[in-house]
């Protein structure tokens, strides 16, 4: 059997020392680098490549992102294990976003569950993707190779048996409690309670007391003492959905409990401390909730331990058929099918609603007609009209383009008219007002950009491919 040829980068003497003993163990071929420029000069030189990597985030002379990115250019099969700090766990994500297989947490305590992991890479396989969307499936979370949810849902399952606290985002509909479900089911909690909460449904009066419970007498009609969704949820997972909706005087309480892990029932005195991982959801931007001062910072570092976005339906219409197929079998039986035609109708709609919105419409279609095969002309009409007339698209942009072209060179033959002679021009002051010119335009696209979003600046960073620290930058807000 051919010998894996494993890279291991770190400055500490300890750690490469460590895995090289572990890793022969194994029959791997191990090459050790303590630097950026030691991985650089093996990249060049190193001409049978690399099956696998761990490679530290922190080095002396180099970003191990950069690195990342640098290793997976040379060597695309290889695959990378980040080593990483408590505290730089937000990088560990990102380098999975960015190509790393997994992560792994120093110290290296658990050395069975290092093992596995390592094990895993070893052994890596073509079908563990597909083995992550019959996993993800069980869970309802319905999704097909290489689509954008897939990339979540992988990150979801590295980060499920960690013992940090995790803000799902997403627009309404998208599943953000099945994710929920997912992290829960794939940790070490699983065997414990997981207990909803949806923060925007129950009145601000009664969120402390079915929060954190009540003792008999607490208030009137408080006739026996009664558990909380803080005690129920003991040794398993808290699931805050629609977090952005607590009132301020619950997220002060929320705060002090995420903390310190106590809580008193109301109308007792007695502290209680709770095992609880916290995952929370939000439909809204928080960040711009924190600008607005409707929601309170610290809270939001807290609950943000790490941050998974779910995409909407609409950037993942691929994922659609195979939406409708799980859905079909379910609630029609294996005898009803969608036909290509009715797919493509679902695919051109927009989707305001998600997923939700998406087995409404099947669940309504199939209510009304009771047939073997579900057609486009059963969909319902608005939308079949909605998909025949599809959102603005590559026809719209070319003919803004166009116009947009015919504009500027407008704008070029007025200046260039009114030019009587070179000899009468400001060219200094002509190149600084164009420059400052660019600037306007760019922060009033921004500024209507925020109307169109309601404010929403993740939205709007997506919709202008462009980061929120450029949105700050061209409002000259500071950074």
């Amino acid at each position: 059997m051919e010998k894996k040829q494993i890279l291991i980068v770190d400055d500490e003497h300890e750690v490469t020392s460590f895995f090289t003993y572990f890793l022969k163990q194994k029959n791997c071929d191990v090459t050790v680098a303590h630097t950026g420029q030691d991985v650089e000069r093996l990249l060049q030189s190193h001409s049978a490549g690399f099956h696998a990597a761990l490679l530290d985030l922190k080095l002396p002379d180099a970003s191990g992102l950069d690195l990342l990115q640098r290793i997976k250019s040379v060597y695309p099969a290889c695959e990378v294990l980040i080593m990483t700090g408590y505290s730089t766990i937000k990088s560990a994500v990102t380098a999975i976003q960015l190509g790393a297989k997994d992560y792994l947490e120093k110290p290296f305590d658990d050395l069975d569950g290092l093992e596995r992991i390592i094990d895993s890479v070893l052994e890596a396989s073509v079908d563990q993707e597909h083995d992550l969307v019959q996993q993800a499936a069980s869970y309802g979370i319905v999704f097909t190779p290489g689509s954008p949810m897939a990339k979540v849902a992988a990150i979801a399952k590295k980060l499920a048996p960690k013992a940090i606290h995790v803000l799902i985002e997403g627009e309404t509909g998208t599943g953000k409690e099945l994710m929920a479900r997912f992290l829960h089911g794939e940790s070490s909690r699983a065997h414990h309670p997981f207990v909803a909460f949806n923060c925007g449904a129950v009145p601000e009066s009664l969120l402390e007391s079915e929060l954190f419970g009540y003792e008999k007498g607490a208030f009137t009609g408080a006739l026996k003492a009664r558990k909380g969704f803080f005690e129920l949820a003991h040794n398993g997972t808290l699931f805050l959905d629609e977090i952005g909706e607590a009132p301020a005087s619950i997220q002060v309480k929320l705060l002090r409990t995420l903390e310190s892990g106590e809580f008193i029932r109301v109308g007792g005195e007695q502290v209680t401390q709770s095992n609880i991982r916290f995952i929370s959801a939000t439909n809204r931007n928080l960040e711009h909730e924190v600008e607005m001062n409707r929601f309170r910072r610290d809270l939001l570092y807290r609950l943000e331990g790490i941050k998974l976005a779910i995409p909407p339906l609409r950037e993942r219409v691929q994922d659609i058929p195979a939406i409708a197929k799980v859905f079909l079998e379910k609630r029609g039986g294996s005898s009803c099918e969608i036909d290509r035609e009715a797919v493509e109708v679902l695919q051109q709609y927009d989707w305001p609603g998600n997923v939700r919105q998406l087995i409404n419409v099947l669940n309504q279609t199939l209510a009304l007609h009771e047939c073997r095969v579900l057609r486009a002309e059963h969909l319902p009409a608005n939308v079949r009209e909605k998909a025949r007339d599809p959102r603005p698209s590559a026809s719209f942009a070319s003919e803004f383009s166009e116009r947009l072209d015919q504009e500027c060179s407008k704008f070029i033959q007025s200046v260039t008219h009114n030019v009587k002679s070179i000899d009468e021009l400001d060219f200094a002051y002509l190149t600084s007002r164009l420059k400052q010119l660019e600037t306007e335009l760019s922060r009033a696209i921004i500024e209507k950009g925020l109307t169109e979003t309601k404010g929403d600046r993740q939205l709007l960073s997506k919709k202008l491919n462009i980061t929120k620290r450029t949105i700050r930058y061209i409002l000259h807000e500071k950074t």
